[in-house]
């Protein structure tokens, strides 16, 4: 992969989302928002393994993986804040982001929901026969969920092209995992006897290998693969609001993962000077940030186009 690239689209990630989270502070974005800082190189790593038209399912801490599925920042920004223009009409807020034109088929604010979604899709795909995977992450909550078993289950037994990226950040919430897991996540995949692989994922060219190999394995008809990302969140679980979030978690383990910041990792391997790179990638936010807020907000009579409803179920099927 190209370092730099990447390096670029972890960058644009980190600085869009410290900028959405000044913007939470001053009670500009509606709802809550769940911040993905400290796990770029798992979105950028995996999904640049993956062809363009291969489908990608999410969960509420969706931001990185759409932005580098190639979503627009800017509609983005837009439909975060809740403005003209937005990615899914000021309809989906931070959680729901989706955007068929390149492949993301949506993103779940309900736990381990993504997982069954995913596996639909990935049976579609198996079924047109064009040799492509689906791709899904989530949290190593998740996999504590019932629907997870079932989802891994039946996609095993189908043999489904399905990669599901677990992203293990040591934290469900403000609960530690370890407080309620007695198996980690590769231990819980492998009782369903999964091919799975666990990688540094604060590393984007491991990532990427693993993602790599993963996805020909699906393509090939192997069937399900995990990838276990270890990773941690720079910053914390959401914020709601302008209510400043406490801070749940040890200093010393915050101390110890900063010095393994994903974007740190990768300048180390750069032979380069980066600086002219942020200011760059800096002054874009700040113009998509600036455009953003000057546009107005959505009309209300909008909030029921776009929706799909069946009156009659029974008689459809009478």
């Amino acid at each position: 992969m190209d370092l730099l690239s990447a390096y670029r689209d972890m960058l644009r990630i980190r600085l869009f989302e410290e900028s959405l989270l000044r913007c939470a502070k001053q009670g500009l974005v509606p709802g809550s928002i769940h911040p993905y800082t400290g796990q770029e190189a798992v979105a950028v790593g995996v999904l640049g393994a993956r062809r363009p038209d291969e489908w990608v399912v999410s969960f509420y801490r969706c931001h990185g993986h759409a932005l580098a599925a190639g979503c627009s920042p800017q509609r983005m920004m837009r439909e975060i804040l809740c403005r003209d223009g937005g990615l899914c009409g000021g309809k989906s807020g931070s959680m729901h982001l989706a955007d068929r034109a390149h492949h993301l088929l949506g993103s779940t604010s309900i736990v381990a929901a993504q997982l069954p979604i995913a596996a639909g899709a990935a049976m579609s795909a198996q079924l047109d026969g064009a040799g492509r995977a689906v791709l899904v992450f989530c949290g190593d909550g998740a996999l504590g969920a019932g629907g997870a078993y079932e989802t891994l289950t039946i996609a095993a037994a189908q043999r489904l092209p399905l990669l599901v990226v677990c992203e293990d950040n040591g934290w469900q919430d403000q609960t530690a995992s370890r407080w309620v897991r007695h198996l980690s996540p590769a231990q819980l995949v492998s009782g369903l006897d999964l091919p799975h692989v666990e990688v540094d994922g604060n590393d984007v060219e491991a990532v990427h290998d693993a993602a790599t190999a993963a996805l020909a394995a699906c393509r090939s008809g192997a069937g399900p693969q995990v990838v276990v990302a270890h990773t941690y969140l720079r910053d914390f679980h959401a914020q709601l609001g302008d209510q400043p979030p406490r801070q749940y978690r040890p200093q010393e383990e915050r101390q110890r993962w900063a010095a393994r910041d994903p974007l740190t990792v990768a300048a180390g391997r750069i032979p380069a000077d980066l600086t002219d790179l942020h200011a760059e990638v800096a002054a874009e936010i700040d113009e998509l940030l600036l455009s953003a807020l000057a546009a107005g907000t959505p009309d209300p009579a909008t909030a029921t186009t776009g929706v799909s409803v069946t009156t009659d179920l029974i008689g459809a099927h009478r």
